[in-house]
């Protein structure tokens, strides 16, 4: 245990100290701010009620991981390579630490670290709708909607991005990435062939519908999808799934990796 804590630790220090993740992100919070919640964007309507801050709380992680989650499942594309580039993962091979909880241990620490400027952002909004006279509950209901929506998000591209590097080049896998997320997740089938109206979506759009009752009321002009809660379930066992089997054959590929060395 003591293992793998520490390899954790070590990952989420080593990743929150890249002056260039906190860089992206601060340009992701400008865009966000004085474009997509904006009050000529979103309206100027505070939520009133709890449902109705449930409504805000998930509208604004849906926007969000629009542009936050693909910044992080970039930026955790070479966190496992750089292991095998600076020479660690031949002393971890000397090392008593067995390859799932080196894994494991990775991926928490990578998944930490990159949703952490996200959930600062996401705070904030929460203590800035507080300060215009929301009830302070939504300080505590924006941190569900975040580990629900956000989480979820970031556990499944966070899996991949630690695999797919495995068996070609980081800069290959971040390129087609970046087209899955927006060919899977927001490009509508009726206009293109996609999977963003199957369980198999990790933008949040399923927990947002099936959750926190979708958009609040002034988007009611807009035609918004009819999901239930058991749909929304399916989705994360779907999701939760995929991330195990992605980590379990990565787990399998490392230590073939391994054996070969």
């Amino acid at each position: 245990m003591s293992q793998f804590f520490g390899v954790l630790r070590h990952e989420f220090k080593m990743a929150v100290k890249r002056p260039g993740m906190w860089i992206a992100y601060a340009v992701l919070y400008v865009f966000y701010s004085i474009t997509v919640f904006a009050p000529s964007e979103v309206g100027d309507a505070l939520p009133a009620t709890t449902i109705e801050m449930w409504q805000h709380a998930a509208m604004i992680l849906f926007y969000i991981n629009m542009f936050m989650v693909l910044l992080g499942g970039i930026l955790a594309a070479d966190r496992l390579q750089r292991d095998y580039r600076l020479g660690v993962r031949e002393l971890q091979h000397s090392s008593p630490i067995n390859q799932i909880t080196y894994l494991l241990a990775k991926y928490i620490g990578v998944w930490a670290a990159v949703i952490m400027p996200m959930f600062i952002y996401v705070m904030a909004n929460a203590v800035y709708y507080v300060a215009r006279g929301v009830s302070p509950l939504f300080l505590a209901i924006l941190p569900v909607v975040f580990l629900v929506m956000g989480g979820t998000a970031f556990a499944f591209v966070v899996a991949f991005s630690i695999a797919c590097p495995l068996f070609m080049p980081v800069r290959v896998y971040q390129v087609l990435f970046v087209g899955y997320w927006f060919w899977g997740n927001y490009l509508s089938p009726d206009v293109f062939p996609t999977i963003s109206g199957t369980l198999l979506v990790p933008s949040g759009k399923f927990a947002m519908y099936g959750f926190f009752h979708g958009f609040p009321g002034f988007f009611s002009k807009f035609d918004q999808p009819v999901i239930s809660s058991t749909e929304a379930v399916w989705n994360l066992i779907i999701l939760f799934s995929i991330i195990v089997a992605v980590l379990v054959i990565t787990t399998l590929i490392l230590r073939r990796q391994t054996r070969r060395a």
